[in-house]
């Protein structure tokens, strides 16, 4: 499971720019924060589904992440 402080970054994130972070940006970014990339990964791809549903627009296309 990702703990409070890296949801709360996540979301923070997400909140700032709703588009999905390329692979390679979100590997490094969980591997930073010594969590599973694979959780990362499944966040950003759940909040973009459940976005979708609800008719909130997504921006094309991808960015990196800070890893700071």
């Amino acid at each position: 499971h990702l703990n409070i402080s890296v949801l709360d970054e996540l979301w923070s994130i997400w909140n700032a720019d709703p588009r999905v972070p390329s692979v390679t940006s979100r590997k490094a970014w969980a591997i930073s924060r010594n969590v599973k990339p694979t959780l990362v990964d499944s966040w950003f791809l759940r909040r973009r589904t459940r976005a979708k549903k609800v008719g909130q627009p997504i921006p094309a296309g991808t960015y990196e992440l800070s890893l700071e």
